[in-house]
């Protein structure tokens, strides 16, 4: 079998889970080259990682003719003019999340892979993961009846010096970093359309520290999506209510690190655990199976767009709040 060879475009921390590590244990699937605005970073890098070679910069690494995709990893402000670099090399490209600063961007990548036949996914891992597939499963069979609300709330304590998520000229704070997460879980369960009802966010320097959306989506599902950057210790859940139950997830962010699925109905409630593959690997499988044509990818080619354009009306509802309160 001829390898699957990924380059990574940014010496990254979560290169190493989302990518390094998933494509170790994955037959077929080799990390051969990465590439840092530093190149004595990249060295070092490749050098700690077990990466082949280390390119002299972004440039080299997609004109690269022996990789199959490019892995994006840098700050959401560099994304658009990495992932069309890798475009006009012919290299799928797969981008972190938040894949750009704004739907416009996102737009632009995408008529620039749609043109040149060339896939590009955005890492949002956790929907690739069984937890999100059983969900849907459990909604689908009626169970907890017509949904009625949701609620999607991700916090994790982000250290005051980190380079990237306290700028927003680099794509920082909590409705792009974290909230992104809990947008593309109500996303997958309520549809695209969607109206903010009220939102309000916690300013700490030039970013939002924390932020909460109350939205109401197509067929009158009332939601709340919030996020933090300040909380005192991590914590990922979504809270769907129907007519005749409940269903709680319990870490739908990264179930591999321990999860739980409650629902209750009446005076009845069980409980369950979703095993399987984590949602890094689960994502790289899916990412691999497309580039290669072997099946089709589980999200439309246009769901980075969707996810931008939601992420930009929470933005104009946040900072229409502010303007007001100021």
């Amino acid at each position: 079998m001829t390898p699957f060879r990924i380059g990574l475009l940014g010496a990254s921390r979560v290169a190493v889970y989302a990518i390094l590590e998933p494509a170790a244990a994955m037959s077929g699937v080799e990390v051969v080259a990465v590439a840092a605005r530093d190149p004595e970073r990249a060295h070092a890098y490749a050098q700690a990682h077990g990466i082949t070679r280390a390119e002299a910069d972004y440039q080299a690494l997609v004109e690269c003719p022996d990789l199959d995709l490019i892995y994006i990893s840098t700050a959401p402000r560099d994304h658009v003019g990495q992932a069309l670099a890798a475009i006009a090399a012919g290299k799928p490209v797969l981008i972190e999340k938040p894949v750009t600063l704004n739907a416009t961007e996102a737009k632009v990548i995408h008529r620039a892979a749609a043109r040149a036949g060339t896939p590009v996914f955005e890492a949002m891992h956790s929907l690739h993961h069984g937890m999100f597939a059983r969900i849907q499963a459990i909604l689908a069979s009626g169970e907890i009846g017509r949904v009625r609300k949701i609620d999607a709330m991700f916090g994790a304590p982000i250290d005051p010096q980190d380079p990237l998520r306290w700028q927003a000229d680099l794509g920082g704070g909590a409705l792009m970093d974290l909230g992104a997460y809990p947008m593309a879980w109500l996303r997958r369960i309520a549809g695209e359309a969607f109206e903010v009802l009220g939102a309000r966010q916690e300013p700490i320097g030039d970013v939002d520290g924390s932020f909460q959306a109350d939205l109401v989506f197509a067929g009158d599902i009332k939601c709340r999506a919030y996020a933090s950057m300040t909380i005192e210790r991590p914590t990922a859940r979504l809270q769907i209510e129907g007519d005749r139950g409940m269903l709680l997830a319990l870490n739908p962010l990264a179930p591999q690190l321990g999860n739980k699925l409650i629902v209750k109905v009446g005076d009845r409630q069980r409980t369950e655990t979703v095993d399987g593959p984590s949602s890094y690997a689960a994502q790289l499988a899916a990412v691999r199976g497309a580039v290669l044509g072997e099946a089709p990818f589980p999200l439309e080619a246009d769901d980075f767009v969707h996810a931008m354009a939601a992420l930009d009306k929470v933005r104009a509802a946040l900072r229409g709040a502010a303007r007001s309160s100021g």
